[in-house]
């Protein structure tokens, strides 16, 4: 390698792999090559490493480090510079709250230094169990963009927050920062060590403004948040649980490639599990009596279309309603506990609700039942929204 290869070059650094384009995780290696004929011998050298197919390069911190272990070795008139790298323990100053986070993270992974606010976008990780513990606070609501990107909102304050491959939650240390303290001691109690990985759809919007198109999936996921957040500020209780489970299966849904019993039972399984198992029939219930509304039937998504219908001047409900008694039929057919015939029956009732051929194979079903979710959630978020509130409230 020669001296002249070290400088960075082309513009600003980039967190994505030059092979493949996936994102870049920071790493600590033994850095060894002969530069401009002076050995350069060091440890715990941060780098930048593709999880997906190994490609690595030096964060521009780390080439001017080299530079300057060239320059020494070389005033010093010695043909090898040693050295083992010593971790920056700096801490930013803009909590009293101990939460543990890693400098190296803010001065080598690409576009987090801003000398105007030192150390703001520091990244701090935290056990995604946090969101269970907001989720079940009344005082928060949490709102998502897609699976991996959302914001935590309470009167006060929004915050915004990602997930990475590892299933840990990012957040900013200047945001955090912003916090009464209280919520920050909230928020401590699930910190955990930096594991690096900062690739995220939250990195990609917070730092590159990259924001891809949402899938249909992401779009439907995002559709709920909107949807569930708009039930709480109308009744001031969450329809719905957030469990890890549920943000694994969110996480994990995509179209179907192939057609099977077996599929079908996968894809109907899982959607079952994030859209309707996870309402709570309890709360559903509580808000019924409260209300002096009566349900025929005890059925959860009985009592969600009596609450709906409560404040239902034009009738839509019964009809908004509908793919989501679709999805439960759709699950209930490859359930395996009737007969091929039974099956059979309950599968025309679900393509006929859908307006399909009876015939027609999982792929047609799946993207007519998720798009007219997504319709349908899009339609009870502006039925149930105080008139006051803003047309969108999608997350960040």
């Amino acid at each position: 390698m020669e001296l002249n290869e070290l400088p960075p070059k082309d513009g600003v650094q980039r967190a994505y792999c030059d092979d493949c384009s996936g994102a870049l995780d920071l790493v600590f290696a033994h850095f060894h090559e002969t530069v401009s004929g002076i050995e350069i011998d060091m440890n715990g050298v941060p780098m930048l490493e593709c999880p997906k197919c190994g490609f690595r390069t030096l964060p521009d911190q780390t080439r001017f480090s080299i530079m300057r272990a060239h320059e020494i070795a070389t005033k010093e008139g010695v043909p090898i510079f040693k050295s083992n790298r010593r971790k920056i323990t700096e801490s930013f100053d803009y909590t009293d709250v101990p939460f543990h986070y890693d400098p190296d993270d803010y001065y080598y992974y690409p576009g987090l230094v801003r000398p105007w606010n030192d150390g703001f976008l520091t990244p701090v990780f935290f056990n995604r169990t946090v969101l269970a513990k907001y989720d079940a606070d009344p005082r928060y609501v949490i709102r998502f963009a897609s699976p991996t990107y959302g914001d935590i909102l309470a009167e006060g304050f929004t915050i915004p927050f990602g997930i990475n491959r590892h299933g840990h939650l990012i957040m900013w240390l200047g945001d955090i920062a912003k916090l009464p303290k209280s919520e920050q001691y909230y928020l401590m109690s699930e910190n955990r060590p930096s594991d690096h990985s900062l690739g995220s759809e939250f990195y990609d919007g917070q730092i590159e403004c990259i924001f891809t198109d949402p899938t249909n999936e992401d779009q439907l996921f995002a559709a709920r948040s909107d949807f569930l957040a708009a039930a709480f500020t109308r009744w001031g209780a969450k329809l719905a649980h957030l469990e890890d489970e549920v943000l694994n299966l969110a996480g994990t849904l995509s179209r179907p490639v192939h057609e099977s019993a077996a599929q079908r039972h996968a894809v109907s399984d899982l959607l079952n599990k994030v859209h309707l198992e996870s309402l709570d029939s309890t709360k559903l219930g509580q808000l019924l009596a409260q209300s002096g509304i009566e349900v025929a039937g005890t059925g959860t998504l009985k009592r969600l279309q009596a609450l709906l219908e409560s404040v239902d001047d034009d009738g839509q409900v019964h009809d908004l309603m509908s793919p989501f008694y679709v999805l439960y039929d759709f699950r209930v057919a490859y359930s395996h506990l009737g007969s091929l015939e039974g099956v059979d029956a309950r599968m025309k009732s679900v393509t006929d609700r859908l307006n399909l051929d009876g015939s027609a194979e999982l792929f047609d079903i799946y993207d007519r039942l998720v798009a007219e979710m997504t319709a349908s959630y899009n339609a009870l978020t502006a039925l149930v929204q105080p008139t006051n509130e803003v047309e969108s409230t999608s997350a960040v």
